[in-house]
């Protein structure tokens, strides 16, 4: 399956975090990368991929929760 849909954002959460939410909540594929660490900021540049706009969606909503 394509993974056809983003979202870039910063955060200081843990991306294990990330990924537990994205396997309870998303029902198509999904994907995390990491571009980019300020260690001196405690901030990971993140860019999550899915298969659906509905994921995609759900996790937007849920974003507030990784900061």
């Amino acid at each position: 399956m394509a993974l056809h849909t983003g979202i870039k954002f910063k955060t200081s959460a843990s991306i294990s975090v990330i990924e537990d939410w994205l396997e309870k909540n998303c029902k198509g594929e999904w994907d995390v990368e990491i571009e980019a660490i300020a260690t001196a900021l405690g901030q990971k540049s993140v860019a999550v991929y899915f298969e659906t706009d509905t994921d995609k969606e759900a996790f937007k909503s849920a974003y507030k929760t990784f900061s």
